[in-house]
């Protein structure tokens, strides 16, 4: 088998950010005169609105496939189906196939409630008796029959992070999970790494023998009101009311990863900046919520799994 090249980016936030169009045509120069073999991006996108179909294009534009996730914001005004119909995708969750890495894309947008799992849109979230984020039963077995079959690696991702032990960020029911992943590994087959969003941060931890990679966001940290700051015009905060709440990067940050034909892993990761103000000057130091908050996101390279 030939390696597999990829780009991956995660959380643009379109909506919530002045300059997401600069920083999505920034990523395609960047990558491409990449020899890339597919672009994933991992959720918190845009919303379904004709209007930023422009994204789509721009990302079409490269000339190789392009991969989605849902993440929980994409259907904070829509459906989940508006949001499928958007981004081009008959399932939530789903895989696919590059000589023998098997790449399978998880949905960790569903709520547990008494009634049974419901897809997460318009907000529908009560935090005081709803476990959210979870990975329903059936997509479970799904997964299941998924790394049963004649692959040789997997590659797993998913807007929410099965790593990631602070407060509710992670799923819900993350041991489910890795404890599926540690078996398959027992079998001589490996779940090679698991790739997330949704935590603006930079995070790669080894469970087992598998790489759990939190991908920073594309755009900012969040902080929240109680660390609200004003550092742009008086029209960019009205037109963009969260960006008193956020800290934007310079650059758009991404990742391009590479799986050897022996299942080794390398993350050409980038080192970025504060765009006009740190979480430090705002009294915020480099961890939150459970993740390094620095505008980066961390190289990393394993010559192979032997």
């Amino acid at each position: 088998m030939a390696q597999v090249k990829f780009a991956v980016f995660t959380d643009l936030h379109y909506e919530h950010i002045p300059d997401g169009h600069r920083r999505i045509e920034n990523f395609i120069n960047n990558i491409r005169n990449e020899d890339l073999d597919f672009i994933i991006q991992l959720g918190d996108f845009c919303s379904p609105k004709e209007e930023n179909q422009v994204l789509l294009d721009m990302l079409y534009s490269v000339g190789k496939p392009l991969y989605h996730l849902m993440g929980n914001h994409d259907s904070d005004l829509f459906t989940k189906e508006e949001v499928m119909q958007f981004l081009d995708m008959d399932s939530s969750y789903y895989s696919f196939t590059y000589g023998n890495v098997k790449f399978i894309v998880l949905d960790t947008c569903f709520i547990k409630t008494d009634k049974g799992y419901e897809p997460y849109c318009r907000r529908n979230y009560n935090k005081t008796k709803d476990t959210y984020p979870i990975v329903p039963e059936d997509e479970l077995m799904w997964l299941e029959d998924q790394v049963n079959d004649s692959s040789e690696y997997f590659v797993i991702f998913s807007h929410h992070s099965f790593e990631n032990e602070f407060a509710k960020r992670g799923v819900h029911n993350r041991n489910e999970v890795r404890d599926l992943i540690n078996s398959v590994n027992q079998t001589g087959k490996r779940v090679l790494l698991c790739v997330n969003g949704h935590d603006h941060g930079d995070s790669l931890e080894k469970i087992g023998q598998t790489y759990y990679l939190g991908m920073n966001s594309m755009s900012y940290i969040w902080l929240g009101p109680q660390y609200e700051h004003f550092c742009y015009s008086d029209e960019i905060h009205k037109q963009y009311p969260y960006l008193k709440d956020i800290v934007l990067y310079d650059e758009g940050l991404y990742g391009i990863i590479t799986i050897t034909e022996k299942g080794g892993i390398d993350i050409q990761g980038m080192n970025g900046d504060y765009q006009n103000i740190s979480p430090k000057e705002l009294g915020v130091e480099d961890v939150w919520n459970g993740r390094i908050v620095l505008p980066l996101i961390s190289s990393f390279h394993l010559e192979s799994i032997v």
